[in-house]
C-alpha cells in the first residue's frame, strides 16, 4: 500500500489535484519506470494508448531477467521480497 494513511478519496483527489504518484523503487529497472512515468503523465494526450504500452512491455529484453535484478543489487532488493499477509 503506497499510501496506507490516506483514504481512497484522499488518494484520488491528490492524484488529480497534486499529481500524486507512488515513489518508484530504485531497484525498478528503468525500462519499467519509464513506462510507468509515461502512463502517469498529467496530460492525458501525452499518455500512451494501451496498445503502445503492450508494445513497450513486449520490447523489453527479458533474456537476462529483463533487468529485474540490476547487476549492482543483490536479489534481496525489497522489490522482490515475498509478500506479507494472509
Amino acid at each position: 500500500m503506497p499510501y496506507p494513511d490516506l483514504s481512497f478519496a484522499d488518494v484520488s483527489s491528490a492524484v488529480v489535484r497534486q499529481n500524486l504518484r507512488p515513489e518508484i523503487p530504485r531497484c525498478c529497472p528503468s525500462s519499467f519506470s519509464n513506462i510507468m512515468r509515461k502512463c502517469w503523465d498529467a496530460n492525458a494526450d501525452k499518455r500512451p494508448e494501451m496498445g503502445e504500452v503492450v508494445r513497450m512491455l513486449e520490447a523489453i529484453d527479458t533474456s537476462k531477467g529483463g533487468g529485474m535484478i540490476p547487476e549492482d543489487r543483490s536479489p534481496g532488493c525489497f522489490c522482490f521480497a515475498p509478500t506479507r499477509g494472509p
